[in-house]
């Protein structure tokens, strides 16, 4: 009788430290998984290479010209896009744009991204606005390297992808 008691204990006692390990287990996996969550953001944002993520200047510097393919940006089916300034003596200036977008074609999400940039053209229209009016209409020429720069984070930021390679103003017209 004392031997069947003794083993019903050390089969509770058993049962009891299976289950406190599956809890330990679980609690202990779901930390450490925002913990490498955490871990990977910040070094994300300090630019440190975690898991194969490459940085921005790897991913360009291995795309070949072959590679990218260029699209024109349109507006209403021409490649003009133009915005107008007002000056002090109320007289109006026209600076006339055209915009072209380098999509790597073996960035992973290539095909996805393709067409939802074909159908966001208004967008990209109204943020090459936007860009363009943070200048003077005088000053637009001399700061094109930066509007293209400021461009291609804000198009990568929109369209939620490095597909986006590069921002080329190809035309500057002002008038």
């Amino acid at each position: 009788m004392k031997k069947s008691m003794l083993n019903v204990i050390t089969l509770a006692l058993v049962l009891i430290n299976l289950v406190l390990t599956v809890l330990l287990t679980f609690s202990l996996v779901t930390t450490n998984n925002k913990t490498n969550k955490l871990i990977s953001k910040v070094s994300q944002i300090i630019d440190l290479d975690v898991g194969g993520v490459k940085s921005e200047a790897d991913a360009t510097a291995v795309s070949s010209i072959d590679d990218v393919e260029y699209v024109d940006i349109t507006n209403n089916d021409s490649t003009d896009i133009t915005v107008s300034y007002t000056d002090a003596g109320n007289k109006t200036h026209y600076v006339v744009l055209n915009v072209s977008l380098g999509l790597n074609k073996k960035a992973r999400d290539y095909e996805a991204k393709k067409a939802t940039v074909q159908n966001g053209m208004k967008v990209i229209v109204s943020e090459v606005t936007t860009e363009a009016l943070k200048y003077s209409y005088s000053d637009v020429t001399a700061n094109k390297t930066s509007i293209e720069k400021n461009l291609l984070t804000k198009l990568q930021d929109q369209f939620q992808t490095d597909m986006i390679q590069s921002v080329t103003l190809t035309k500057i017209l002002v008038q």
